[in-house]
């Protein structure tokens, strides 16, 4: 399959994904040369935590693949507005990656605390290669393809970079993304109102400012473009991988999982020839979350 043209290997830069930063709402930075704590093998053994926010389309990369690997973990939702949740990275010491690190995901394994969703999937590579399950080797496997590499980090740096202006087009889609803050069991009613209200403003508010950053013309039209470059590699294969999804099915259908239910979502899927596609990733990697999310 062809691969587009991104270089790297499930490695981005900051400024690739500074969108989702915007008035300190979402964010994630790239590590480079800071001290992470190796993880140790067994990664069904092993208790996983991800600090996450449920449309970050970096959070639902990686669930993506736990999922699909059938691999049990629990989200905590981050209140985006107070952050209080990331307290207990103040207590990492000063060379540990993580240390004060205020952006999602970040995730614990078993006692290691992972920041930043490049660093964390590579972890989970080479974690579910030592895995018992064929179908998480697999997944790992995949990962050593050029191809495969050049399709992640595309599903990083320019598809992901697309949901957040579609997201935010209009207040009312704004609104509507952050609806899901009520649904968290650990926010209170003001948790919730604050960051409905002010979160959705602020949102909508950079909207204009993240397209000007990224030449972005129509908004619609320029996701649409995009994930047809996906479909357009896919060609008449069930999925990338062939019979079955490798670690590019997974990242890009967790990056567009993140707006699943909203308009941008239903848009897409007219807009474009993903849909069949979408469909047979969705039957797969099951519903999101599914049995295997505890939230706090």
């Amino acid at each position: 399959a062809s691969s587009p043209k991104t270089q790297g290997i499930l490695t981005i830069g900051a400024d690739a994904r500074s969108w989702w930063n915007v008035g300190g709402i979402f964010g994630g930075r790239h590590h480079s040369g800071s001290a992470v704590p190796p993880v140790e093998p067994s990664l069904k053994g092993l208790p996983i935590t991800m600090y996450q926010y449920e449309i970050c389309p970096f959070c639902n990369k990686l669930k993506a693949v736990l999922d699909y690997c059938q691999v049990e973990y629990q989200t905590i939702d981050v209140n985006p507005l107070t952050k209080k949740q990331f307290g207990f990275t103040s207590e990492l010491p000063e060379s540990h990656a993580g240390h004060k690190y205020r952006k999602v995901p970040i995730v614990k394994i078993g006692e290691e605390v992972i920041p930043d969703s490049p660093i964390i999937m590579e972890h989970l590579v080479k974690l579910l290669a030592d895995d018992k399950d064929q179908r998480a080797r697999s997944v790992a496997a995949s990962a050593k393809d050029p191809t495969v590499q050049s399709w992640v980090v595309w599903a990083d740096k320019e598809l992901a970079v697309l949901l957040f202006p579609n997201l935010t087009r209009t207040f009312s889609e704004s609104y509507q993304a952050f609806g899901y803050v009520n649904d968290v069991p650990g926010f209170s009613m003001a948790d919730k109102l604050a960051n409905r209200w002010i979160g959705a403003t602020a949102m909508w508010l950079a909207q204009g400012k993240i397209k000007k950053k990224y030449n972005i013309d129509d908004e619609r039209e320029a996701l649409a473009t995009c994930i047809n470059q996906w479909v357009s590699a896919l060609g008449q294969k069930d999925f990338m991988g062939g019979a079955a999804p490798d670690l590019a099915d997974l990242a890009v259908f967790g990056v567009l999982r993140a707006a699943q239910g909203f308009e941008t979502s239903h848009q897409l899927l007219l807009q474009s020839e993903v849909g069949p596609w979408y469909k047979r990733m969705a039957a797969v990697v099951g519903e999101r979350s599914h049995c295997r999310t505890a939230r706090e």
